[in-house]
């Protein structure tokens, strides 16, 4: 049974990834942030551990296969802190623990945005700066880029791009089935890529990445 850190793990996207993982098999531990997220945590069968990205929090990655990182400063959160620092301090003790896999939930629009509202921007850059860090690690890694996050339930079919930006709404169920079934595709590892609801069924839209993203590197 492998062991997975999950940052950000009482939020919307977040309690979904972990019940996602437990379902799966896996161990989890989960960040979260007071005793009471702490609780909720630990009926669904994870072990929880408090402590904050921009404080103290590097005990639950003792023994860690993998990070999913599902943080997120929300609209009253400061997005420098946690959305950049927060994410690049977790990416540096990932690297120092000797974690083999980190995968990243990040934002679609991060790859142009300026084309996205003004009051997205200050999000869309904090996590960009975030992912460029863990571009250049050396961390076999992931970078999800859902849509707008709804609370629908999920379809199961989504669209899956590489170096697209696309519009659209995803479920955040399905973002969370995305991050656990990445943990097992070869396709996803090195990869980066966006998802938004669509046509084609979640595990075989993921399995299409590895050939997305040759045809991409052929045209370069």
């Amino acid at each position: 049974m492998k062991t997975i850190f999950v940052a950000g793990a009482h939020g919307g996207t977040g309690r979904r990834i972990v019940r996602e993982l437990i379902e799966a098999g896996y161990r989890v531990h989960g960040l979260v942030r007071t005793e009471d997220q702490a609780a909720v945590i630990r009926e669904m069968g994870a072990e929880p551990y408090i402590g904050d990205l921009n404080g103290v929090f590097s005990a639950g990655l003792k023994g860690a296969d993998a990070v999913i990182c599902a943080v997120g400063a929300g609209a009253s959160g400061n997005p420098e802190e946690v959305d950049h620092l927060g994410t690049v301090r977790l990416i540096e003790q990932s690297i120092l623990d000797g974690v083999e896999r980190f995968i990243l939930i990040s934002s679609i629009g991060t790859l142009a945005p300026d084309q996205m509202p003004d009051l997205l921007k200050p999000f869309l850059l904090a996590k960009k700066r975030a992912e460029k860090v863990l571009e250049e690690s050396k961390l076999n890694h992931t970078i999800i880029r859902p849509g707008g996050l709804t609370n629908d339930p999920p379809t199961g079919r989504v669209t899956a791009s590489i170096g697209v930006t696309q519009h659209g709404r995803i479920s955040r169920d399905d973002v969370a089935r995305a991050a656990v079934l990445a943990l097992t595709l070869p396709q996803t590892e090195s990869c980066e890529f966006e998802i938004v609801e669509g046509n084609i069924p979640l595990d075989e839209a993921l399995q299409q990445l590895s050939s997305a993203q040759k045809d991409r590197s052929g045209m370069k």
